[in-house]
Protein backbone atom coordinates (compact mmCIF):
# COMPACT_ATOMS: atom_id res chain seq x y z
CA UNK A 1 0.00 0.00 0.00
CA UNK A 2 1.09 3.09 -0.92
CA UNK A 3 -0.71 5.46 1.17
CA UNK A 4 -2.51 6.92 -1.60
CA UNK A 5 -6.34 8.08 -1.11
CA UNK A 6 -8.99 7.54 -3.85
CA UNK A 7 -10.86 10.60 -4.30
CA UNK A 8 -13.99 10.14 -6.44
CA UNK A 9 -14.55 8.47 -10.03
CA UNK A 10 -15.68 9.67 -13.06
CA UNK A 11 -17.62 7.33 -15.49
CA UNK A 12 -17.07 8.41 -19.26
CA UNK A 13 -20.44 7.06 -20.82
CA UNK A 14 -20.95 6.39 -24.53
CA UNK A 15 -23.61 8.83 -26.22
CA UNK A 16 -24.85 8.42 -29.82
CA UNK A 17 -25.32 12.21 -29.58
CA UNK A 18 -23.76 13.94 -26.80
CA UNK A 19 -25.95 17.21 -26.75
CA UNK A 20 -29.25 14.53 -26.09
CA UNK A 21 -27.41 13.25 -23.21
CA UNK A 22 -26.74 16.70 -21.64
CA UNK A 23 -30.54 17.81 -22.92
CA UNK A 24 -31.26 14.53 -20.38
CA UNK A 25 -29.32 14.50 -17.60
CA UNK A 26 -30.55 18.63 -17.27
CA UNK A 27 -34.10 17.69 -16.47
CA UNK A 28 -32.45 15.61 -13.45
CA UNK A 29 -30.48 18.78 -11.80
CA UNK A 30 -27.35 18.25 -13.60
CA UNK A 31 -25.60 21.44 -14.77
CA UNK A 32 -23.82 20.67 -18.92
CA UNK A 33 -20.66 22.00 -20.10
CA UNK A 34 -18.99 20.71 -23.46
CA UNK A 35 -16.28 20.63 -25.82
CA UNK A 36 -16.61 21.75 -29.71
CA UNK A 37 -20.18 21.93 -31.77
CA UNK A 38 -21.79 19.91 -31.58
CA UNK A 39 -19.95 18.45 -28.99
CA UNK A 40 -18.32 14.97 -29.06
CA UNK A 41 -17.27 15.07 -25.88
CA UNK A 42 -19.10 16.57 -22.74
CA UNK A 43 -20.41 16.26 -18.96
CA UNK A 44 -23.05 17.23 -16.40
CA UNK A 45 -22.02 17.80 -12.64
CA UNK A 46 -24.32 17.96 -10.32
CA UNK A 47 -23.22 18.56 -6.34
CA UNK A 48 -20.01 16.36 -5.99
CA UNK A 49 -21.05 13.90 -8.56
CA UNK A 50 -20.14 14.21 -12.50
CA UNK A 51 -21.09 11.91 -15.53
CA UNK A 52 -18.89 12.40 -18.87
CA UNK A 53 -20.43 11.23 -22.17
CA UNK A 54 -18.29 10.64 -25.76
CA UNK A 55 -19.34 10.03 -29.02
CA UNK A 56 -19.87 6.81 -30.46
CA UNK A 57 -21.44 5.21 -33.64
CA UNK A 58 -22.63 1.87 -32.27
CA UNK A 59 -25.74 1.53 -30.09
CA UNK A 60 -24.84 -1.56 -28.45
CA UNK A 61 -22.16 0.00 -27.17
CA UNK A 62 -24.64 2.70 -24.95
CA UNK A 63 -27.00 -0.37 -24.20
CA UNK A 64 -24.36 -2.65 -22.76
CA UNK A 65 -23.10 0.35 -19.97
CA UNK A 66 -24.08 1.09 -16.47
CA UNK A 67 -23.38 3.52 -13.43
CA UNK A 68 -24.11 3.82 -10.29
CA UNK A 69 -24.55 7.01 -8.47
CA UNK A 70 -25.26 7.58 -4.73
CA UNK A 71 -27.13 9.74 -2.95
CA UNK A 72 -28.62 11.08 0.16
CA UNK A 73 -31.79 11.80 -0.75
CA UNK A 74 -33.08 8.93 -3.18
CA UNK A 75 -36.53 10.55 -3.05
CA UNK A 76 -35.95 13.56 -4.05
CA UNK A 77 -33.79 12.40 -7.51
CA UNK A 78 -36.44 9.87 -7.62
CA UNK A 79 -39.24 12.27 -7.86
CA UNK A 80 -37.41 13.89 -10.79
CA UNK A 81 -36.73 11.21 -12.76
CA UNK A 82 -40.38 10.27 -12.37
CA UNK A 83 -41.41 13.41 -14.01
CA UNK A 84 -38.96 12.98 -16.30
CA UNK A 85 -40.30 9.48 -17.70
CA UNK A 86 -37.14 8.07 -17.64
CA UNK A 87 -37.54 4.95 -14.82
CA UNK A 88 -36.48 1.87 -16.12
CA UNK A 89 -38.92 -0.89 -16.86
CA UNK A 90 -37.61 -2.89 -14.46
CA UNK A 91 -35.39 -0.33 -11.88
CA UNK A 92 -38.20 0.58 -9.76
CA UNK A 93 -37.69 2.58 -6.39
CA UNK A 94 -36.87 -0.71 -4.25
CA UNK A 95 -34.91 -1.29 -0.80
CA UNK A 96 -32.48 -3.91 -1.58
CA UNK A 97 -30.85 -7.27 0.66
CA UNK A 98 -27.65 -5.82 0.50
CA UNK A 99 -28.68 -2.18 2.21
CA UNK A 100 -29.76 0.12 -0.43
CA UNK A 101 -32.73 2.01 -1.55
CA UNK A 102 -32.26 2.64 -4.52
CA UNK A 103 -33.51 2.94 -8.75
CA UNK A 104 -32.66 2.66 -12.61
CA UNK A 105 -33.10 4.97 -15.31
CA UNK A 106 -32.29 4.53 -18.57
CA UNK A 107 -30.72 7.62 -21.08
CA UNK A 108 -31.94 8.25 -24.42
CA UNK A 109 -29.21 5.72 -25.85
CA UNK A 110 -30.14 2.75 -23.55
CA UNK A 111 -27.34 3.69 -20.98
CA UNK A 112 -28.52 2.22 -17.32
CA UNK A 113 -27.89 4.88 -14.46
CA UNK A 114 -28.52 3.80 -10.80
CA UNK A 115 -29.07 5.87 -7.94
CA UNK A 116 -28.92 4.65 -4.36
CA UNK A 117 -29.22 5.60 -1.00
CA UNK A 118 -27.08 3.48 2.02
CA UNK A 119 -30.60 2.38 4.37
CA UNK A 120 -27.99 3.16 7.06
CA UNK A 121 -27.44 6.56 6.16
Amino acid sequence: MTGTRLMRAIPVLPSLKVADSLTFFKQLGFAAWAWEDPPSYGGVTRDGAELHFFTTDRKEVCEWTSCRVDVDDITGIHEQALAAGCIHPNGGLEDKPWGYREFAILDPFGVLVTFGQNLED
